[in-house]
């Protein structure tokens, strides 16, 4: 606190008082306002000083502000606090539309993949080529084992082919296994009733199979077996879009949406 005293003293002695309240006044950097708030016994009548002074507060009757006080005002406050909102916004904004398009994947040039293979098709039984699809096909490679991946990436598959189908645009589905050791002809049939009738389900032997995966670089590895017979396989998780005329054209990974896939699928389509 700083006090400014005046008792009955000589008016050299009050002086050196005022200088050093003055002095104390400048180190502390606030504002003193005489308020009445006691009286010395003898003193001549004058009170005491006592400091009253916030932040933000205008200064009292004959003091004067300090060059390196900095005031806060609650308009000062009031406008950071909405800079502040603003760039939290802003970042919510770019962190949103970042998220959005992490699915679309952008490619240049001419991927290397694909090229002649041969399986064999559940729904016929017969040995199939990629010259038996005169149509674009949509391929994806998984296993009828797979607890939750597989059946959700055909499901997808089967809402885009229900939906390009609305459109007019009729695209083939084909399930390549990677488990040809398990899933069999009878196996995968059964298996194919849950999902969209489009779909055409392949097998083959273990090498037939690795050798259609090889064609679209797809990572496949088969994880250790809990008993005897029951093991899952570890696989990339794509959707591979080839055109009418059987080259690749695009993929699809597991975070795309239906609509993006829709949309590609139309783009290539109604450009050719």
């Amino acid at each position: 606190l700083s006090l400014s005293l005046s008792l009955s003293l000589p008016l050299h002695t009050n002086m050196n008082m005022f200088r050093a309240s003055r002095g104390l006044h400048s180190s502390l950097r606030r504002r003193v306002v005489d308020v009445p708030c006691c009286r010395f016994p003898g003193s001549s009548g004058l009170n005491v000083g006592l400091i009253t002074r916030g932040f933000g507060s205008a200064p009292g009757a004959g003091g004067a502000s300090s060059p390196l006080a900095t005031p806060v005002s609650w308009r000062g406050l009031a406008l950071t606090g909405l800079l502040s909102f603003g760039a939290v916004s802003y970042y919510q904004l770019v962190h949103e539309e970042k998220m959005s398009s992490n699915g679309k994947v952008k490619t240049t040039g001419k991927a290397m993949l694909g090229g002649s293979w041969s399986l064999i098709s559940t729904k016929t039984g017969d040995f199939v080529t990629e010259k038996s699809y005169t149509s674009p096909t949509i391929i994806y490679f998984g296993f009828a084992h797979c607890p939750d991946i597989c059946p959700s990436e055909l499901r997808k598959l089967s809402k885009a082919l229900a939906a390009l189908s609305s459109k007019g645009i009729e695209v083939k589905g084909l399930f390549v296994t990677v488990d040809g050791a398990r899933d069999s002809v009878s196996n995968l049939e059964k298996y194919s009733k849950d999902f969209h009738p489009n779909i055409e389900y392949l097998t083959g032997t273990p090498s037939m199979v690795s050798s259609m995966a090889k064609l679209y670089r797809v990572y496949v590895s088969k994880a250790d077996e809990v008993d005897e017979g029951d093991y899952l396989v570890d696989h990339s998780i794509v959707l591979y879009f080839v055109g009418a005329d059987g080259e690749f054209k695009d993929f699809f990974t597991q975070s795309m949406k239906v609509a993006d896939i829709v949309k590609r699928v139309e783009e290539e389509v109604k450009g050719s």
